[in-house]
């Protein structure tokens, strides 16, 4: 068994000398200690080793501990196991010792029948699952079919990957300002930066809802429209950054009334979930030429899902003075979808592009770190 300072056992070449085993073309690395453990079993494999044994030969005194021998053996089993390796046998109220019938190998054979009916009731769920978000995506008509990126499509102006084509004047872009536009079906979403460096030192967000939306929309009054306040509000905004993480202030108008006008500010407490993010508190308030209102709710982080859907507002205060004005209200609080998967592309340590994929809409939000 022991030859050239190698230790064969089974299927596997143990080197106590580089604390390694050697399995076909596997190589798996061991601590000191572990190592220590494997060559006193494996060298006397007939023999069960108390672990005050084991403690006095692999610790010599360095450690105070008992406990350390079972939290040990219990990490090298993990190490063993995920690689399909089965050397250490316990030995109840005696020990340890190696396990030279391969005792836990054919208890985890006898185990096959269950693993394989386990794995097809898996498959049958996930089946399942399947069908019902086709199914959820056919009725919803409204699915991404790849992934949303940001693009820079000349200096300084960057597009969703996703977004319509829409043209305008380079002579309207305003030096030191970075722009974000975005161009959906119902709304063209222009957000803007004054760049101090690298940073975002203000930030300008408007929402134009459009109905007859040109094929090659020309956008150079909203890009000359760019204006930003002297005063960075992002601190009014979020009047408690212990309960939300994102906040924003959104212009609103639209391209087929004069007359509309409105404001929006949202807050969210935003989470990730696989690569995208969710939302399990918001508050938004709009005030628009035909509402005022605001809607917020929160879902506790052990729901589980973070999805809300139409009607879920837990808090609601607002009236409707005009159906055909509340053009925001319908786009935010009665969308009907979860509307609730974000998109983050980070601009600095304080600002990020803030987009819902269900609605399109985008805007740029303050960081509360």
């Amino acid at each position: 068994m022991l030859k050239n300072n190698l230790i064969r056992f089974k299927d596997i070449t143990f080197s106590p000398k580089t604390n390694q085993i050697n399995k076909n073309d596997c190589t798996i690395k061991l601590t000191h200690s572990e190592s220590k453990i494997l060559k006193l079993l494996l060298t006397s494999p007939n023999k069960v080793f108390s672990k005050d044994e084991i403690f006095t030969y692999v610790w010599e005194g360095t450690a105070s501990n008992i406990g350390v021998v079972p939290q040990t053996i219990s990490v090298l089993r993990k190490k063993l196991h995920s690689n399909d390796i089965y050397l250490i046998e316990t030995i109840k109220k005696k020990g340890y010792k190696a396990d030279v019938h391969g005792t836990l190998f054919e208890k985890n054979k006898l185990n096959k029948n269950h693993l394989i009916l386990s794995l097809i009731v898996l498959i049958i769920f996930c089946i399942f699952i399947i069908i019902f978000e086709k199914h959820l995506i056919d009725t919803k008509n409204k699915t991404k079919e790849t992934e949303v990126a940001l693009e820079e499509s000349v200096p300084n102006v960057f597009q969703t990957s996703d977004s319509l084509p829409f043209v305008f004047d380079p002579t309207a872009l305003k030096s030191n300002t970075t722009y974000y536009i975005n161009r959906q079906p119902n709304n063209l979403n222009i957000s803007a930066c004054r760049q101090i460096g690298t940073q975002c030192d203000l930030t300008y967000n408007k929402i134009i809802f459009i109905e007859n939306n040109d094929k090659n929309a020309i956008i150079t009054q909203y890009i000359q429209d760019v204006k930003f306040t002297d005063v960075k509000y992002k601190d009014e905004l979020n009047k408690n950054p212990t309960r939300f993480n994102y906040a924003a202030q959104v212009m609103i108008d639209s391209e087929d009334d004069d007359h509309y006008r409105g404001q929006i500010i949202a807050n969210y407490n935003l989470k990730q979930k696989n690569d995208k993010y969710v939302y399990n508190k918001v508050s938004i308030v709009i005030d628009e030429t035909g509402f005022t209102g605001q809607c917020s709710y929160t879902r506790e982080s052990e729901a589980p899902s973070f999805e809300c859907r139409e009607g879920d507002c837990t808090n609601y205060v607002g009236s409707i003075s005009d159906p055909n004005k509340a053009v925001a209200y319908k786009n935010l609080f009665q969308y009907p979808s979860t509307g609730l998967h974000i998109l983050l592309f980070p601009i600095d340590e304080d600002v990020s592009l803030f987009y819902n994929i269900e609605s399109g809409l985008s805007y740029l939000a303050y960081h509360y770190i």
